[in-house]
């Protein structure tokens, strides 16, 4: 075999070993950043900071968070109290929010997305005089998942606001 043909099938090999590569680096293992990825409250709501690695450059992903809501809704007086016979209720539900974001060049993408409770009017109605007021948060179970790629990561830790009256 002469040299000539050696070198053209080194350059072959060279050639189908980079694009065989190219795909893989770009976009084979969608997981999120533990370290870069976090929760944290934000009065009564919870703010879900991600970031996803392993992406192929310019896709678009749908991320979506998820978290565990106990709420405690009161009805409050003019002055700030509860009356003599309180009105609550408590709301026990999973919320979610998600958006589309875009992976850099890197095949990384950084964001964020916001859970709210419901909004205190929407769950307790209260005798006129008096407001329905929500008096206290516990967020839980936190996950955090890429509806597009499959990658899913969950959080540690409880988030809490305020302390039922």
């Amino acid at each position: 075999m002469s040299i000539r043909k050696v070198m053209a099938a080194l350059a072959a090999a060279a050639a189908l070993v980079l694009v065989g590569a190219g795909p893989a680096m770009a976009g084979g293992s969608p997981h999120f950043i533990k370290s870069a990825t976090s929760a944290s409250a934000d009065g009564t709501g919870l703010v879900v900071q991600f970031k996803e690695a392993g992406l192929s450059a310019g896709s678009t992903e749908t991320v979506q968070a998820t978290a565990h809501l106990d709420a405690t809704y009161q009805c409050i007086n003019g002055g700030g109290h509860n009356p003599s016979d309180p009105k609550k209720t408590t709301v026990s539900a999973d919320v979610s929010e998600s958006g589309v974001f875009t992976a850099g060049k890197n095949g990384n993408l950084v964001g964020s997305l916001t859970l709210s409770p419901p909004a205190a009017a929407d769950v307790l109605d209260c005798p006129g005089g008096q407001t329905s007021t929500l008096t206290a948060v516990t967020w839980s179970s936190v996950m955090v998942e890429d509806l597009t790629s499959g990658a899913s990561i969950m959080l540690a830790g409880t988030f809490s606001w305020g302390a039922p009256v």
